[in-house]
């Protein structure tokens, strides 16, 4: 028998509220709430750090959060379960709630970031994403936790001494389903492992002010080849399973252009002869030269 993690799983705890009834609470939409507010808090400490407004950061932040989950769900439903259109029609759509996309959510947030800061409150687009980007390994180490304790992406059957043991048994997501027996990959732990270097990486080149969009072009070129490589790891033999298109899922097709984008922008970036205000050079320093709200794009 090969060393793996015991299999655990967190469950719905109803939590009964005296005059009000039973509250159900799920873990994986606790943690991915939690996520949330641990990613917004990151991004704006460094919003405060960069002498940014700290409402375009968060205001900025959650439409760019909303946006990204309601693209998640459409990708979701166009290529991963197009089965849906078919049995519900727009309602697969409208229900927003009903699955997500990583891959798609990431497209999303681009959007929202995109839309904020360009059309509904025109800021230095580039410098505040930028900043809403530093915060995101650390809420994302939050969200996949989510994942893992649900079991939302099991993978194939493995000796990989940090895989699960799902003997203890696992399912099924929907009726008629397998249950979920062996050692596997839980790939939802993996990548909450991944974000932990992401973190402290993006902590230390964070200590002194960055070209805009520095953060944004190494979170991609970081994560792409992971998640690449980390699909190839997916279940074959359940029948519940992603979706495959030549053999590969739709977030490995997203994962490849992901990449392309972000080594084209880093390169991008390198060549705009850009240099930090002089009041940002050290983020460990207390000049306070700089009036709030004041920056370059």
């Amino acid at each position: 028998m090969f060393a793996a993690i015991p299999f655990f799983q967190l469950e719905v705890y109803n939590l009964h509220v005296p005059g009000v009834g039973v509250l159900p609470i799920d873990p994986w939409a606790t943690l991915v709430c939690i996520g949330f507010v641990v990613g917004l808090e990151v991004a704006r400490w460094r919003g405060i750090r960069l002498r940014l407004d700290t409402r375009d950061v968060v205001d900025g932040a959650v439409f760019t959060v909303v946006v990204g989950f309601v693209v998640a769900h459409i990708v979701t439903v166009l290529f991963y379960f197009p089965e849906r259109l078919t049995e519900s029609g727009i309602w697969a759509i409208l229900r927003v709630w009903e699955g997500f996309s990583s891959t798609g959510g990431f497209l999303g947030a681009v959007l929202g970031a995109w839309l904020f800061y360009t059309r509904i409150r025109p800021r230095g687009a580039l410098r505040h994403a930028d900043v809403i980007c530093f915060g995101f390994p650390f809420g994302w180490f939050f969200g996949r936790m989510g994942c893992g304790v649900v079991h939302d992406h099991i993978g194939s059957v493995t000796s990989f001494p940090l895989a699960m043991n799902f003997d203890a048994g696992f399912g099924p997501w929907v009726e008629g389903a397998q249950y979920a027996t062996g050692i596997r990959h839980e790939l939802g732990l993996y990548e909450m492992m991944y974000m932990v270097p992401v973190a402290a990486l993006f902590l230390y080149w964070g200590r002194s002010d960055r070209v805009p969009g520095f953060f944004l072009g190494w979170f991609g070129a970081l994560y792409a080849p992971f998640r690449f490589l980390l699909d190839f790891l997916r279940n074959n033999d359940l029948s519940h399973q992603d979706a495959r298109y030549l053999g590969l899922t739709p977030a490995q097709y997203g994962m490849v252009l992901l990449f392309g984008v972000s080594v084209w922008f880093l390169l991008r970036l390198d060549q705009q002869g850009w240099s930090a205000h002089p009041d940002r050079v050290d983020l460990e320093g207390t000049k306070q030269d700089l009036e709030p709200g004041v920056v370059e794009s």
